[in-house]
């Protein structure tokens, strides 16, 4: 069984409780590999066409009589790709593995109507400075380019919905649903939830508006003037890392990121209109905005509000630039 995301759907969340649920995972029959690194190396593994990996986990969840969970949200994009052994897709790759092995395969995907998606998956990928633009111009070259942030789900998941052998389960990712972990278990026949502990704290919080107005600015900064940093990762975990304490002791969560504008919504909403309709109809038997209502833009502070406040935002750039500056701390020598 795959869940595969897609991006920006609580799979960082879903992940930390499954991880935390693994005497329950595996009284329900389900082996769920416990490092979030079993399971990118098993993404790796089927990049590389290299079934060892996998064969190893569905053996071992076949001889404990259950059946094997790998969550990756990245596998939302990566199924899609071309196959490195031959014509045909990764998935394709992956469907010839189980048919020889004598298994299906389960996939679940969390989909999320596109505004809501996009205005998340920048905060995401600006506070960890994997890129320089403002929101309107991410929004523009998502919409034409796809990339990384690609959201048609027609063109995602044509080839699994025109697959009989796949058993699949698109869950609409909305505010006021239940708990994400425990609607995925339900959808691969997990019913009595009774056992499944919570987490003590919800992951990968937005960390608002001030946090993504100040990374704007480290960013710009980096790719123009510090291009050594730009392409440092581990100065860039530093600078995250600086970037959330200070979210997180200023409290900034509570002004959550908002870049939509009427103007992007009607841009996004004319590129993926037909698509959604669908997608939708086909899969759930109804209209898109039957399940995601149109967003209404909200009037939410974007930029500092005083120049007292822009002082001081401006001050916080700096201090999150010096702490990727900083040399990476030195092991201590016991």
């Amino acid at each position: 069984m795959l869940h595969v995301g897609i991006h920006k759907t609580a799979s960082t969340y879903i992940q930390h409780r499954l991880k935390a649920n693994q005497p329950f995972l595996r009284q329900q029959g389900l082996l769920y590999p416990r490092r979030r690194c079993e399971h990118l190396q098993l993404v790796k593994a089927l990049r590389h066409g290299d079934w060892q990996p996998w064969e190893q986990l569905l053996r071992s969840a076949e001889r404990k009589g259950g059946r094997a969970l790998v969550s990756a949200e990245i596998l939302s994009l990566v199924l899609m790709e071309p196959s490195r052994q031959g014509p045909g897709t990764m998935l394709a790759d992956l469907l010839q593995l189980l048919t020889r092995m004598g298994m299906q395969l389960e996939l679940v995907a969390f989909i999320r109507d596109q505004p809501a998606y996009l205005n998340s998956r920048y905060t995401q990928l600006l506070k960890r400075f994997y890129l320089s633009l403002t929101f309107p111009r991410y929004v523009q070259q998502t919409l034409l380019h796809g990339g990384e942030s690609r959201c048609d789900y027609m063109e995602m998941f044509s080839e699994v919905l025109d697959r009989p052998e796949v058993r699949c389960h698109f869950l609409p990712f909305r505010s006021g649903e239940t708990d994400p972990c425990q609607r995925l278990l339900q959808a691969i026949g997990v019913s009595d939830l009774e056992g499944l502990t919570p987490l003590p704290a919800e992951a990968n919080i937005q960390p608002g508006w001030q946090a993504v107005w100040i990374a704007q600015r480290v960013s710009r900064q980096l790719a123009e003037q510090h291009p050594h940093a730009w392409g440092d990762s581990s100065a860039k975990l530093r600078m995250r890392e600086r970037l959330e304490r200070l979210a997180a002791e200023q409290g900034w969560q509570a002004e959550p990121f908002q870049g939509l504008t009427e103007s992007l919504l009607i841009q996004i909403e004319e590129r993926y209109r037909s698509s959604n309709d669908l997608f939708a109809r086909r899969v759930w038997g109804c209209g898109w905005r039957e399940l995601f209502p149109r967003p209404i833009p909200p009037a939410m502070p974007m930029r500092p509000r005083s120049r007292e406040e822009r002082q001081q935002l401006l001050a916080l750039v700096d201090d999150v630039l010096m702490e990727g500056f900083q040399p990476a701390s030195a092991p201590v020598q016991g």
